[in-house]
């Protein structure tokens, strides 16, 4: 099931797997899963989940 999510910023839609994908690539929080937030893979724009 995808988690779509709305960037507050720019406004675009994205699924949060291709955030994490793509938008938290390194980041050890995003691979334990314990991370409570969601980064907008086209703008950068980090906000709570």
């Amino acid at each position: 099931m995808k988690r779509l999510y709305r960037c507050p910023q720019c406004g675009r839609q994205f699924d949060l797997t291709y955030s994490r994908t793509f938008g938290c690539s390194g980041c050890q929080y995003s691979v334990t899963g314990s991370c409570g937030y969601v980064k907008c893979p086209f703008c950068g724009h980090e906000f709570p989940a």
